[in-house]
């Protein structure tokens, strides 16, 4: 893997990505301007609805790994909210990997649940049976099981089937496009070359020891994607999680703040400094040698050098934090581990958020310990950053201030809010396009 080689191969201008000490990294990009930018469409009922059909119902969205249906028969669900929309993924017997609506098509009812028809879940069998009437789904989505055959009107019992969702893979990260028209671009278009190419030859699929968390707050999702897009919060936010901020100079939480940045297409992405290696805080991450930004222990392979689009610069990376539009993120976390942030609406001032953490395998008990002392720590500062959003929403509804000022930090801030506005206002003169012929 060649360091700083996709910036050429990919068409990104090398001047984007770095700024000298008078430069900012706004005025890299004239078309998002400085002015201050409205959080309307984090208030607003209205706005989340068009939302919903502008961005959501029109993008690639994340479903899972590929890695995680490693048999045929091997399936999860994934719910899909702020959609209206229950999603089935599955590996057929063909070797296949398809993505079905998670819906009956006799009378409506949701086809794969437990016990509470709302949560996700994830299993292996032969076909999909419904509660209701008993009818089976072979894993192509075809009618394997028909009951009370005689019933039936004509063919409308042997025709029945679920209705497939078009499904791509990029690196082995599944993604789901529920367009009504279907998907106006592949996903690769859809990533743009940066990425597509970017992320190959890192060994995604061999970090299958996972972490997840999911929860919700009272906060628009894009308060947890704003949070999450620059790291100018981290060093006051976080100042309880881990004291040795408190004893930094100014100079020095200066000096914390991102190093390379670029706004790729609808993504973007920073990659900030690399923490002091070996800076224990408490007893307990000393002895399961693990810190705050991951474990410490000498890993069974080196993952440090991160795939090209990741490390375009080759700095001595700390934290690659990738956003791809709409809602998801992909961070690399030094000496070699990953994570996925998801942020689903549920409406216009609440929203589910979902963390993945992937480690290699552990290899023994010591380090299955420090991949569980990193995951309390980590859990702990990423509930201060949606503990603190909720107030943020209630600042913002307080219609206080109509406008927002934005630092040159907060690049990543700016370029994402002019996405979401762009989408909407095209979605809207489409649909008066359409209204007036």
């Amino acid at each position: 893997m060649t360091k700083g080689a996709s910036i050429y191969a990919t068409g990104i201008d090398p001047s984007l990505l770095t700024k000298g000490q008078a430069e900012k990294w706004t005025d890299k990009y004239p078309h998002l301007g400085k002015d201050r930018v409205s959080y309307e469409n984090s208030i607003s009922s209205e706005f989340y609805e068009l939302e919903r059909e502008a961005v959501f119902r029109r993008s690639w969205l994340y479903a899972g790994r590929a890695e995680w249906l490693d048999q045929p028969g091997k399936y999860f669900t994934k719910e899909y909210e702020v959609c209206n929309a229950s999603v089935i993924v599955v590996r057929g017997n063909d070797d296949k990997i398809r993505a079905f609506y998670n819906v009956c098509p006799h009378r409506g009812n949701k086809l794969v649940w437990k016990d509470e028809p709302r949560e996700p879940m994830e299993g292996r069998c032969n076909r999909f049976y419904c509660k209701y009437h008993g009818l089976g789904f072979g894993l192509d989505g075809k009618i394997e099981v028909l009951t009370d055959k005689d019933s039936w009107f004509e063919d409308q019992g042997t025709e029945l089937g679920l209705a497939e969702i078009p499904l791509e893979t990029w690196n082995g990260f599944l993604f789901v496009n529920m367009s009504p028209e279907g998907p106006k671009e592949t996903l690769r278009e859809f990533l743009g070359e940066y990425y597509w190419n970017g992320f190959d030859g890192w060994p995604f699929e061999k970090l299958t020891e996972r972490f997840t968390a999911r929860g919700h707050t009272n906060c628009n999702w894009k308060g947890l994607m704003d949070a999450f897009n620059e790291v100018y919060h981290a060093v006051y936010v976080h100042r309880e999680a881990f004291p040795y901020l408190q004893k930094m100079d100014v100079d020095a939480l200066a000096a914390m703040r991102v190093e390379v940045a670029a706004l790729v297409g609808k993504h973007g992405f920073y990659i900030s400094p690399r923490n002091p290696q070996g800076l224990f805080v408490t007893d307990v991450e000393r002895i399961s040698q693990c810190a705050g930004t991951g474990p410490q222990y000498p890993m069974a392979e080196d993952l440090s050098e991160i795939p090209p689009a990741a490390n375009p610069t080759g700095i001595e990376w700390g934290t690659s934090s990738h956003f791809i539009f709409p809602n998801i993120q992909i961070q690399f976390y030094y000496p070699g581990w990953y994570l996925i942030y998801q942020y689903w609406p549920l409406a216009h001032n609440q929203m589910r958020f979902e963390i993945e953490c992937h480690y290699l395998p552990s290899r023994n008990f010591s380090e299955l310990m420090s991949h569980y002392g990193h995951i309390a720590t980590f859990w702990d500062a990423a509930l201060q950053d949606i503990n603190n959003l909720e107030a943020t929403q209630l600042g913002l509804e307080m219609g206080t201030f109509k406008s927002w000022p934005l630092t040159d930090e907060e690049i990543m801030l700016r370029g994402f809010h002019r996405q979401i506005y762009d989408h909407v206002d095209a979605y809207k003169a489409q649909k008066v396009g359409v209204a007036a012929q």
